[in-house]
């Protein structure tokens, strides 16, 4: 009996593994595309579309202010935002799973000055947001060059965002 449970275990180890495997390897199914446009609301309930960006980098970050990953790449993200903004970089935070006041009072606690939006789910579900933090780098031309699931580092955003400036 015990070695039968074991080989039942062992079994459902190995396909939650595949399910897994199958979920992150999907999450690349978007990169070399055209980023999806979608309409999202700020924080202080203005419409704002992902379009609108088109001609800068973007970064379209996933988030939440109770995910540490991403309150942990946070203070990176601003300070690359600080470097390059000028040189057409913006930063497009999309909030998840928080109330309109959380995200809001997260931000201003800690002065960052890039855009926030609210999804009420549509963004996540069109870029196939299973985890967060998630960040995809959007070109000048909208198309969606790199995907990152977990947290970024600083050195690889201002690479990936240099790589396509």
């Amino acid at each position: 009996m015990a070695k039968y449970k074991t080989i039942v275990i062992a079994v459902l180890v190995v396909a939650l593994a595949i399910l897994i495997m199958g979920r992150l390897r999907r999450e690349g199914t978007l990169e070399g595309n055209r980023a999806p446009d979608v309409a999202l609301k700020t924080l202080t309930g203005d419409t704002v579309r992902l379009s609108d960006f088109e001609g800068s980098v973007v970064m379209l970050n996933f988030w939440s202010a109770a995910c540490p990953p991403c309150r942990e790449e946070m203070p990176a993200m601003q300070r690359v935002y600080d470097e390059l903004r000028e040189e057409g970089f913006e930063i497009v935070a999309v909030n998840v799973n928080d109330s309109p006041t959380v995200a809001a009072q997260f931000i201003s606690e800690n002065s960052y000055t890039f855009i926030v939006l609210k999804d009420d789910g549509q963004a996540s579900r069109t870029y196939e947001v299973q985890f967060i933090p998630k960040t995809l780098i959007i070109d000048r031309k909208g198309v969606i060059r790199y995907i990152k699931v977990g947290a970024i580092s600083e050195q690889a955003l201002r690479q990936q965002v240099r790589k396509w400036l």
